[in-house]
Parts: C-alpha cells; structure tokens; sequence
C-alpha cells in the first residue's frame, strides 16, 4: 500500500521523469481535462473552497440577470393588462425592480470578488513557480533548453489577466455560464416554435464559421505583434544600458539602432492595423446577418401575435430571449475556442513544474554533520546538454578530510563544472561521488548543500541590506557576533563600517535609491564573508580574487588557508602561484587530472603545469615591480 501511494505522488509530482519531458507522468500528452483537475487542485489549495463557492455563486446570477433583464418588459406588460389596480400593479413592479436590481448589485460583487480572487490566485502561484525553478537540477536549468522552457512556463503566471491560468480558470465557468444559458434560452424558444430554434442556430453557426479563422488570423497576429513587441523592448534597453552605450558610440551603432527601431515600429504598427480589420469586418457581416434573421424573428412573433397564438407578454419576452440566445451562443464558442488557445499556456507551464529534479534525492543523513568529510570520486563523467563530448570525463579522486587542494589549468579545463558536482548543484552522467564512503546521490540536496561553503567567480549581491546578503536570513535573525567575526576575516569590517547604515546599508539601488553597490574586490569579500558565515565543513572557494591583481591574491589566498583552519579546502585558481600553500593541486585538462602533486613536485617534472607557470611567473615579476614603484612613488 506504501509503494502504491508513492508511485501515485510520483505522478502526481511529475517526479521520476527525465528532464525536458514534455509529456504527462502516465506517458500521455496534457488534456483539458487534465489542465483543469490541476488547475482546480491548486486554486483549492491556494484560495480554499471559497473560491468555487464565489465562481459558482457568479455564474448562477450570471444567468439570472440577463434572463430577468430580458423578462422584465413582458411582467410589465403582463402587470398593466391584469386588471390589477394601479397602487398593486406599482407594487409589482417595484418589486421586480428591486429584485432586478439587487440581483444585478449582487452579481457584480460576486464578479469583482472573483477576479481578485483569481489574481491573486494567479499571483499565490508565482511561489510554487520560484520554488521550481531552484529545485530543477542544476546543469538543466542553465542549459538552453532549461531557459526556454522556464521562460514559457513564466508566460502562463506573468501575461497578464488576460491569458495563462487565472483566464483558463475563469474561462470554465464561462463556458458552464454560456452553456447553461443557452439551454434555458433554447427551451424557451423551443416552446414556441421549433422552426425558430433552428433559424437562430443556423445565425450563429453561420457567424460561427465566418469568424472562426478571423479570431485565428487575429490571436496568431496578436502572438506575432508580441515578438514585435520583446524586440522592441530589447533594442529600447540595450539603447540606453551603460554597458553597451561605449559600444555604440565608438562604432557608430546609433544609426543601424534606429533602423531596427524603424522597422520593428512598423511591423508592429501594420499588424495592428490588420488585427482591427478583423473585427469590423466580421462585425459588418454580423449586422446584415443579424438584421435578416430578425426580420424573419420579429415577423413570425408578429404574426404569430396577430393570430392569437402569442400574448404581448409572451411576445416581448420571446423577444428579448431570441436576442440573448445568440449571446450565450457565440459566447460559449468563443470560450471554448479561447481555451484551446490558451491551453497552450497551461500546457507549457505544467511540462516544466512536472519536470524532476534529475536523479531524484534519497532519504539517507549525512554522516558526521559539520566536520570535514572525505570525498571521493568513481569514474565521473558529466556532459553538458548539446555536448559533442564530456566536460569532465572518468574522473578518479579521493579528496581527504582537511586536506588543501587545488584545481587549475586553463579555461575550459572543467574547474568550475567539477566544484559543481561536488558540491551537488550537477548530477554526474555517470559515476558516483561519495561523501564519507556514502553516495551523495541517495541524499537530499538539502542535507548536501549545508556541508559545503562556496563562493563562485561570479560574484553579485542581492539588493537587500548587507548583512542580510551576507547572513542569508531576514535582517534581525543573524547571529551579530558571527556576522561581525565573517566580515573580519574577510577583510570587509572596515569598508562596512564606513557605509551610510553600517551593515543595514542596502546593496544596489534596486528597491532604495541610498543603495550603495561596492567595488569587485568588495563582492569578492563580501561572498567570503557569506561563506565564512555559514561555517560549513567544506569551503570550495572558485576563482574568489579574479578582481584583485595577482599581488593582492597571493596575499588574500594566504589568509584563506588561517580562515578555514580545520576544514576541506578546495581552491581554484587560475593564477598559479596563489595556491602553492596547498597540500596537493591537480592540473587539469580536458576533463581529467593531467598532472598531481605538491607545487615542488610539479615543478620538478617539468610538464604542462611548469611551463605554464613559468609564463605567468614574468607577468608576475613584472606586476610586482610595478607595484613597488608605485609604493616607493607613494612614499616619496
């Protein structure tokens, strides 16, 4: 019984399937159907049964209203031939009005009330959406085909109200609406004449069939103005973005700039046009077809009427009911036809949040938690998606607890890729990697990821208060004391001090325009301090000083080595004479370790890390010669 309520989790999660699934857990592709039992499972979980209490309760009255808006020229005309008094036919009437217009007040606040409930609704998704997209494995979803289908799922939640699952799920009660509506309407017309139903259903299907491909032309229009529209939008802001104004100025970029403005605008101006031809061409048609139905309509009530077979009453009220059954008509195939459009949206949506996480996580703990840990490696391959061949490649390491290491070579070598899956942000292709002789596949990322501390070479803050950057808990959580000895050893304590607030000050000027945004070599730190901040037994510290010339770093990875005192230390450097105070540096080259040893060591063999050093050994000599210059000029 556990094994079947797991499987049934796994398809209701989408977990176990590769990622880039485009299908169904069960192999299928999305249905409606399906669309809507999802759809309708989240907003109960979001809104609570409420919700469909509110589109319920919205629909009912959506049909009564413009039933007794139709039949209220009918109980006026049936009041005054009565023979009632005039004081009990004004009664009656009131009275309807009353009920006419309470009903009225009544579905317009059970309208309003459901589409800010579906907004919001649309809005509470967004959170299940973020947490999607940093569960999703790692080497996914920074691959192309990570990106588009995160970027096409984003469509379904930020589109706006007027496409994606808050119109899929408001278009369901339409159609119950429309369709309901066209029943009674239809029964009512029915009853009076058989031969009229099917005159006003041969009007609709025939206004059906002449708008159908309109609507097309129109929705594949409006998607294409939409492209228009990004590339606009895209050449608005590269046009004024700092970092590409250099650009276009030395190489005079502004006049092909403009060109592409020119003909973007006028695409999107020519699709517009043509996009409203559309409607009022469909409308003219609408209005001769309309107007010889209802001759045809009108004549037979007439004479109908003057035959004695129909009342007045029953005259305006048949009525107002044949010009409310196109209505609920052409509105239930607009709808339906809107929900194949949309399905698309919901479709794309559901592929990525159904996506799994790569090898799903395993339930075992992490031996010995918060103390150094042996790492080994067996045969690891990794390729990335689109890859000709393997960035790292049967790969064989054993990294022991405590132990210094460094990872260099050039770029391209697999330096970063192979931190990656140490530290469990990729999945191997193949092998395995063991942390203290357990396979971390079979452990939850979340136990994985606190063992280990890393800073990346691609540093960037969070525009919210420094010590929240660096504490990674909501300001007035943080521990001050560890807070303050993180940003000690990194070297920040006293630019820190020196900020507007201190370390509430801002980063960036995002959300507070008193933001500051600090220098690279500062990021650098300040991404140190985070790691220093989380204390975690394995610090993987990949290229941390590419900001600061190779002086400065050889000097700063000396301090790394007092900071992490009694942990696994793993550097990446490019500059090679920075890591000779570790205990072991691997060369690596095309995914494999070329060469191993202490610095002295492979020095002595004289292979590709010698002459590599070598080479950067002059610039070296010549940076330092330059930086003493300096010194001395400042001294004098």
């Amino acid at each position: 019984m556990q094994k079947q309520t797991e499987k049934q989790k796994e398809k209701r999660t989408g977990k176990g399937r590769k990622p880039g699934s485009t299908r169904a857990a069960d192999g299928t592709a999305y249905s409606i159907g399906d669309n809507y039992r999802y759809a309708f499972r989240c907003l109960r979980e979001k809104e609570g049964p409420g919700a469909f209490a509110v589109c319920a309760g919205t629909t009912a009255l959506g049909i009564l209203l413009p039933f007794l808006e139709s039949a209220m020229a009918a109980a006026v005309a049936a009041c005054l031939i009565s023979g009632r008094e005039a004081g009990s036919i004004l009664l009656l009437v009131g009275g309807y009005v009353v009920l006419l217009q309470a009903v009225r007040f009544l579905y317009n606040h059970l309208r309003e009330t459901q589409g800010k409930l579906l907004t919001t609704f649309r809005i509470g998704m967004w959170i299940e959406f973020y947490r999607k997209c940093v569960e999703v494995d790692g080497s996914y979803i920074e691959s192309a085909q990570g990106q588009r289908k995160m970027a096409q799922a984003r469509e379904n939640l930020f589109s706006g109200e007027g496409s994606g699952i808050e119109i899929y799920v408001q278009l369901f009660w339409t159609v119950i609406s429309n369709g309901l509506g066209l029943i009674v309407y239809g029964v009512i017309v029915g009853r009076a004449s058989l031969l009229l139903l099917l005159l006003l259903l041969g009007q609709v299907l025939l206004m059906e069939a002449w708008e159908k491909p309109l609507r097309e032309k129109t929705y594949a229009r409006i998607k294409e103005n939409a492209r228009n529209r990004q590339a606009f939008f895209y050449l608005r802001r590269e046009s004024i973005a700092i970092e590409s104004g250099k650009d276009i100025r030395l190489y005079r970029m502004d006049k092909w700039l403009l060109r592409a403005f020119h003909e973007v605008v006028d695409r999107i101006v020519s699709l517009e046009y043509r996009t409203a031809l559309g409607p009022l061409t469909g409308g003219i048609l609408e209005g001769i077809c309309r107007l010889v139905v209802n001759g045809i309509v009108y004549g037979y009530l007439i004479w109908q009427m003057v035959q004695g077979s129909v009342t007045l009453p029953a005259f305006l009220l048949y009525i107002g009911i044949v010009s409310g059954f196109g209505v609920w008509m052409r509105g239930l195939f607009q709808a339906l036809q809107q929900i194949v459009q949309t399905k698309g949206h919901m479709d794309r949506y559901r592929e990525f949040m159904d996506l799994g996480t790569g090898e799903e996580d395993g339930e075992e703990k992490v031996k010995n938690p918060g103390t150094p840990h042996e790492i080994r490696l067996e045969d690891v391959c990794f390729r990335y998606e689109g890859g000709e061949k393997d960035t790292i490649h049967n790969l064989n390491l054993t990294i022991p607890a405590g132990e210094r290491l460094a990872l260099v070579g050039l770029n391209g070598a697999g330096k970063t890729t192979l931190t990656k899956l140490l530290c469990g942000l990729y999945r191997p292709t193949s092998g395995k990697i063991y942390l203290d002789g357990q396979d971390m596949a079979q452990m939850p990322r979340e136990e994985i990821f606190r063992e280990y501390a890393v800073v990346f070479q691609d540093v960037f803050s969070f525009s919210f208060p420094l010590a929240e950057n660096v504490s990674c808990v909501r300001e007035g959580l943080e521990d001050v004391k560890r807070l303050e000895e993180s940003l000690e050893k990194a070297g920040l304590a006293e630019r820190v001090r020196k900020l507007p607030k201190g370390r509430h000050t801002v980063m960036n000027k995002d959300l507070d325009p008193e933001g500051v945004t600090l220098s690279g070599g500062q990021m650098q730190k300040m991404m140190l301090a985070r790691a220093l901040y989380k204390d975690s037994p394995i610090v993987i510290l990949d290229e941390p000083t590419a900001a600061l010339d190779p002086i400065a770093e050889s000097r700063m990875y000396e301090s790394y080595d007092e900071m992490i005192s009694g942990k696994t230390g793993i550097f990446i450097s490019h500059r090679l004479s920075s890591t000779r105070f570790c205990d072991r540096i691997l060369y690596l080259e095309g995914g494999c370790v070329a060469e191993e040893g202490s610095h002295e060591e492979l020095m002595e063999k004289g292979g590709a890390y010698a002459e590599l050093f070598n080479l950067q050994a002059q610039y070296y000599q010549k940076e330092e010669m330059h930086s003493g210059e300096k010194e001395e000029e400042a001294h004098a």
